[in-house]
């Protein structure tokens, strides 16, 4: 799937040229936002047997079997492979009175190649027998690129910087000397842990991965005779 992201720039509005004896210099910041569409969003759904009444007054237990089987079948119609689906934990923890009602739990964990995917499954599933719906991340496949890009963007920013810079005291640069990378950061962090699934206003914020990029660089000038 092509993915679409935006690149922001942003030069912070100052800087400075540093002089000493020995070799002067000018350091500047340089900083770049990207903003990630996801194509890897993992949710975790919790399961936990139930019983329903019966006609004569008793109750028939819902087996975790039965329950499963219908989380998994929705996961199929929404196009995830059972190879994406994974137990993330079994038994239940709960303390209950009388024990001859213990229920049996457990949670599995699907990876979605996007949000619309995850919606689908989220309106095909049957809500009985579920005690939990959550997003435990969401993360980008080439995420390894998109940090060498805003690195890069940074990188640009602050040279940019540097040569408006040194041309406006009538100097010129050489080389960086010196590089501190202060990132990446994130304005909208790619991992929520036990964030409930919400196909309202709420899921406008987890569709989209933020982070910052932020350098500072020091470059050296030629001293002038």
């Amino acid at each position: 799937m092509k993915q679409v992201f935006i690149v922001v720039l942003f030069l912070n509005v100052f800087g400075f040229v540093a002089r000493s004896e020995e070799a002067p210099f000018i350091e500047v910041t340089g900083s770049a936002t990207i903003s990630i569409v996801p194509d890897r969003i993992t949710i975790e759904v919790g399961m936990e047997e139930y019983y329903v009444p019966c006609d004569n007054g008793d109750s028939l237990r819902v087996k975790l079997s039965a329950i499963e089987s219908n989380v998994r079948g929705s996961l199929r119609k929404a196009g995830v492979a059972d190879s994406l689906i994974v137990v993330s934990d079994m038994g239940n923890y709960r303390s209950r009175a009388g024990g001859s009602d213990f229920l049996m739990a457990k949670r599995l964990s699907a990876t979605f190649t996007d949000f619309d995917q995850l919606e689908q499954f989220a309106d095909g599933l049957d809500r009985k027998g579920i005690t939990s719906f959550n997003i435990t991340r969401i993360d980008n496949s080439e995420i390894g690129s998109y940090n060498r890009q805003g690195l890069k963007a940074a990188l640009d920013a602050a040279r940019d910087k540097a040569e408006f810079i040194a041309a406006n005291e009538g100097g010129n640069l050489l080389w960086p000397a010196q590089i501190i990378e202060n990132g990446p950061s994130y304005y909208e962090s790619p991992a929520f842990s036990n964030v409930a699934f919400d196909s309202g206003a709420g899921m406008d914020n987890m569709r989209r991965i933020v982070r910052r990029y932020s350098v500072k660089v020091r470059y050296l000038e030629p001293v002038r005779q």
